[in-house]
C-alpha cells in the first residue's frame, strides 16, 4: 500500500485521544502490541471526518498505517479523493475542530441558539446532512431558523480552497444558508483561506462570534462603499453587533447578510452616473460660458475694429473682411445680435450722419454675406435708404452709393421717383437716373456695377429712348442730333444701339429726317472704320433686351 492511501489522523475511540498515525506507529516494537490490541477490540480508530471505523494495516516494508474499510461509505478523506498534500491540510483542520477553543465555540454557540427566538433543532457536532451523490457534511453547528435551514462553521487554523468550496457548493445545492464562523479572521489580510473565503462572499460580510456575553449574537465586518467629493469609489470596513433577526438572506447565492453591499454598489454606481451626468452638465455649461465669454470679448474687440477703421481718413476694411469670414455660427449670431442693424435701424442712423468718406464703411457692411442687413427696410415714417441718402447733403457720389444699394439688391419704387426728381435739378439727369434705377430692379447683383457706368447709362437711355419714341437723358431735342453724337461719342456701342433702331424702325425714321445725309456719312465712315464693339456691356445688354440678341 502507498502512503497516499493511509489515513492521517484518527481518533482513539476508547479514550478520545487524536493520534496522527506517522507519530503513532513510529516504534515498530510498540505497533505490534497496538495491532494485538486492535485485533481484540480493546483499541478503536475512528476517522475525523465520518467517524466510521478505520482498518489498521501493514505494508511489505513492516510500516503500519491506517485506512477506511473495504466498502465504507463516502468520506471526504478516502483515499481516491486527497493528494498527500490535501491529505496533510485536511488532518490538520479536522485536528483543529478536536481543540478545546473549537470544542467550546461550537458548544457555546449551540447552547445559546437554543436559548434564541424562532430557532428550532439546534445539532452540535453530531449532525450529517447527505446529497444525491451520497456525499455528506457534518456541520459544527446545525439549525433552523424560521424557515431557513442554517449551518455554522468554525474557522479557527487556515482552510485549503478545496474545503471551502466543499462546504460552499454542497450547502448551496442543498439549499442551507453556511455562516463561516471567523474567530481570527482579518478581513483585510491576505493569506490564502481568508483571500479564498471573501472571494465567496457577495456581500462582504464576515462574522465572529460574541462568546462574552449569554445571549446569540455575532460581530459582523461588512464592507461598505462610498463616493467622495470627486464622484469615485472607495471602500470602508465597519463592524457592529448583531442578534439572528438582524440577518439578511440571499436566496439566489444563499448567502446570509447583514449590509447588502451588492444593492449599495449597484445603487452608488447609479449615484456615481447620475452624479457624472450633472457634473457633465456642469463642465458642459461652465465650458459653454467661457465660451460665451471669449465670444463677447472678440465680438467686443471686432466692433472696436469698425469703429476705429471708421474713424480713418482712408479706411480699409480687409483685415476686418478677412476675420469675419472666418467667425462661427455662434459668433456671427452674438455679432447680429449685437449689431441688430435692422431692429434698431442703425443703416438710417449711419446714412443720416454719414460723410462721403463712410464709402468703405457701407460697402464692408453692406457687402459681407455675415451681416444681417435688410436694405428695403423702412423707418416708422415709410421713410427708405432712397430717402436717407438724398436727404445727406454730405454725401457727394450718390450715385457712387446707389450702385452699392442696389448691388445689395435695393427695390427701386414708384415713390422713390419723387425722391430724385426733387433732388436733381437738370430734367435729362432725373430721367437718366429713373431709368437706371428701374432697369436695377432686373439687373442681377454681378451686373450692378456695369449698369451704372456712365456710359453703359448713356446707351441704355438711347436704347429706351427708341422703343419708347422719346429722348431720354439728353438734352437733344431731335432725334438726328442726338444719334449723330452718339455715333460719334459711343461708336464700341453702335452694334447694340443699331439693333434697337431696327427694332423700332427708328432707324428708317432716321433716313426720312436725314435730309442732308449728315448721319448716313457718319453711318458708313463707322462701318468703314470696323471699329471694335465694347464687349463687357453684351452680358447686361443680353439680359436686359434678349429679343435683340441673335
Amino acid at each position: 500500500m502507498t502512503i497516499e492511501r493511509s489515513i492521517q489522523s484518527a481518533v482513539i475511540k476508547e479514550t478520545g485521544q487524536i493520534i496522527q498515525s506517522d507519530i503513532y506507529f513510529e516504534n515498530k516494537q510498540e505497533c505490534y502490541a497496538i495491532r494485538t490490541e486492535y485485533n481484540r477490540d480493546n483499541i478503536t480508530f475512528l476517522c475525523l471526518s465520518c467517524e466510521k471505523k478505520l482498518g489498521l494495516y501493514k505494508s511489505i516494508k513492516q510500516n503500519f498505517y491506517l485506512k477506511h474499510l473495504p466498502n465504507s461509505d463516502y468520506c471526504e478523506l478516502k483515499e481516491e479523493t486527497l493528494s498527500i498534500k490535501e491529505q496533510e491540510i485536511y488532518s490538520h483542520i479536522l485536528t483543529a475542530k478536536e481543540s478545546p477553543r473549537h470544542i467550546f465555540l461550537k458548544n457555546r454557540i449551540g447552547e445559546l441558539l437554543k436559548l434564541s427566538k424562532d430557532v428550532s433543532n439546534v445539532k452540535i457536532d453530531d449532525y450529517f446532512i447527505f446529497n444525491n451523490q451520497g456525499e455528506k457534511r457534518k456541520p459544527d453547528v446545525y439549525c433552523k431558523y424560521l424557515n431557513k435551514e442554517i449551518v455554522f462553521e468554525i474557522q479557527l487554523s487556515n482552510l485549503s480552497q478545496r474545503y471551502i468550496l466543499g462546504r460552499h457548493d454542497f450547502y448551496k445545492e442543498k439549499g442551507i444558508y453556511l455562516i463561516w464562523v471567523l474567530d481570527n479572521f482579518d478581513v483585510e489580510g491576505r493569506t490564502t483561506t481568508e483571500l479564498d473565503i471573501k472571494h465567496l462572499s457577495q456581500h462582504q460580510n464576515y462574522f465572529r462570534f460574541k462568546d462574552s456575553v449569554n445571549d446569540f449574537q455575532l460581530n459582523c465586518k461588512f464592507k461598505q462603499t462610498h463616493l467622495n467629493t470627486q464622484n469615485q469609489f472607495y471602500d470602508e470596513w465597519n463592524e457592529v453587533n448583531i442578534t439572528l433577526n438582524k440577518l439578511q438572506f440571499d436566496e439566489n447565492y444563499k448567502e446570509v447578510y447583514f449590509y447588502n453591499f451588492l444593492k449599495s454598489k449597484v445603487e452608488k454606481l447609479a449615484i456615481q452616473k447620475r452624479n457624472e451626468l450633472k457634473i457633465q452638465e456642469q463642465n458642459k455649461k461652465r465650458k459653454a460660458q467661457k465660451e460665451q465669454e471669449r465670444i463677447i470679448y472678440k465680438i467686443h474687440d471686432f466692433l472696436e475694429g469698425i469703429a476705429s477703421e471708421k474713424e480713418k481718413y482712408l479706411s480699409d476694411y480687409s483685415r476686418l473682411d478677412k476675420q469675419l469670414s472666418s467667425f462661427s455660427d455662434d459668433e456671427l449670431d452674438l455679432l447680429n445680435n449685437r449689431l441688430k442693424i435692422n431692429d434698431k435701424e442703425r443703416l438710417f442712423f449711419w446714412l443720416k450722419n454719414g460723410k462721403d468718406s463712410d464709402y468703405e464703411f457701407f460697402k464692408f457692411i453692406l457687402s459681407s454675406p455675415y451681416i444681417n442687413v435688410d436694405i428695403n427696410k423702412e423707418d416708422k415714417y415709410s421713410n427708405n435708404i432712397f430717402w436717407y441718402l438724398l436727404k445727406n447733403e454730405s454725401i457727394y457720389s450718390k450715385e457712387r452709393f446707389l450702385k452699392l444699394f442696389f448691388k445689395s439688391s435695393l427695390k427701386f419704387e414708384e415713390k422713390d421717383e419723387v425722391l430724385i426728381k426733387n433732388h436733381y435739378n437738370f430734367y435729362d439727369d432725373q430721367e437718366r437716373i429713373i431709368l437706371i434705377c428701374q432697369l436695377a430692379n432686373y439687373t442681377p447683383n454681378w451686373l450692378i456695377s456695369e449698369l451704372f457706368e456712365f456710359k453703359s447709362q448713356r446707351v441704355l437711355c438711347v436704347i429706351e429712348s427708341c422703343f419708347k419714341n422719346k429722348i431720354i437723358g439728353f438734352k437733344f431735342k431731335g432725334w438726328l442730333a442726338l444719334f449723330n453724337y452718339i455715333i460719334h461719342h459711343y461708336p464700341e456701342y453702335w452694334d447694340y444701339i443699331e439693333r434697337a433702331l431696327k427694332s423700332s424702325d427708328m432707324l428708317d425714321k432716321l433716313k426720312v429726317i436725314d435730309k442732308k445725309g449728315t448721319f448716313q456719312n457718319k453711318l458708313k465712315e463707322h462701318y468703314n472704320n470696323q471699329t471694335e464693339y465694347n464687349r463687357d456691356f453684351n452680358h447686361l445688354f443680353q439680359h436686359l433686351y434678349p429679343e435683340l440678341c441673335y
